[in-house]
């Protein structure tokens, strides 16, 4: 039988995983033979690079110090020629059968992206609940539409179509939503598969709060980026519309002509439009560059 995922690349960011990563790799090398695997340690001060070494066929790339979830990734994908490229977590929580699960589809299907969906029965840190929802709302805002499991850990792409926005890519976290957020915007061609996610192993490196937020500025980056029109458009739209309710019933009210306030509005209102119209050219030829 001719194997499939020869054309794939499995690229792992560790920092600090020696708990995990190796039962992690022997995992992958079983389940998916002939695939390259390439592990990004980025700046560990544990045995992860030892680990790592101890496994032939298996790619280390080393960062001299901690630069960021995303910024790993980035590291890995760069490094790569595969057609294919699948990316997941090297903490314990991912299970190389979904890893598989993703390469079949990418490669048989030859899709733009295929992301893992965490189904009901997977592990869900209690305390992120209620930031996930609020970042989940933004998501859907930005994106006009259900995206699922948008900042799954575990999803594959097309390494030309993934490699057109590498430089969209932050630094720490939030790739995965950043992803997500893209090939829905550019109505690429993808799927989405059940996986279930597992209790990690060790100390989690997310910063809750920092990350959340940096996470909803790189949100508002990608929705202004796309959608420039649609949140200056509308939000001119509301200033004036305000504006000229309020000058008109004041008008007829009191009639000592139009309010200054109310023209302040309408003005203010007009502004935006226009500059909404002016970061939409922007962003226009700043995507000519993604096509």
């Amino acid at each position: 039988m001719k194997n499939t995922f020869s054309s794939v690349c499995v690229v792992i960011p560790a920092y600090n995983e020696e708990l995990s990563i190796g039962t992690f790799l022997k995992d992958i090398q079983r389940t998916l033979k002939n695939a390259e695997i390439v592990v990004v340690d980025d700046g560990s001060n544990d045995q992860t690079q030892k680990v790592v070494l101890s496994f032939s066929g298996v790619r280390l790339i080393k960062h001299d110090k901690n630069q960021g979830y995303g910024r790993a990734l980035r590291t890995g994908i760069e490094a790569t020629k595969k057609k294919f490229v699948v990316w997941a977590d090297s903490d314990g929580q991912h299970r190389a059968e979904d890893v598989l699960k993703i390469a079949k589809k990418l490669t048989e299907k030859n899709l733009d992206y295929c992301i893992g969906i965490r189904k009901k029965d997977s592990y869900f840190v209690p305390n992120r609940k209620v930031g996930k929802f609020i970042l989940g709302l933004l998501v859907r805002f930005a994106a006009g539409k259900n995206v699922g499991d948008f900042n799954s850990g575990l999803r594959g792409f097309k390494t030309a179509t993934l490699n057109k926005y590498l430089h969209l890519l932050p630094k720490g976290f939030g790739a995965s939503t950043t992803t997500t957020l893209l090939m829905a915007e550019r109505n690429y061609q993808g799927e989405f598969v059940q996986i279930k996610a597992l209790e990690r192993k060790g100390k989690s490196s997310v910063r809750q709060i920092y990350d959340g937020l940096m996470t909803c500025v790189i949100i508002s980056r990608i929705y202004f980026l796309f959608k420039p029109i649609r949140f200056f458009g509308g939000v001119g739209s509301f200033l004036i519309l305000i504006g000229c309710i309020y000058g008109f019933l004041e008008t007829v009210k009191y009639g000592l002509g139009f309010p200054v306030f109310a023209a302040i509005l309408i003005t203010s209102g007009i502004q935006t439009l226009f500059f909404g119209l002016l970061m939409d050219q922007i962003s226009g030829i700043r995507r000519e560059k993604f096509e």
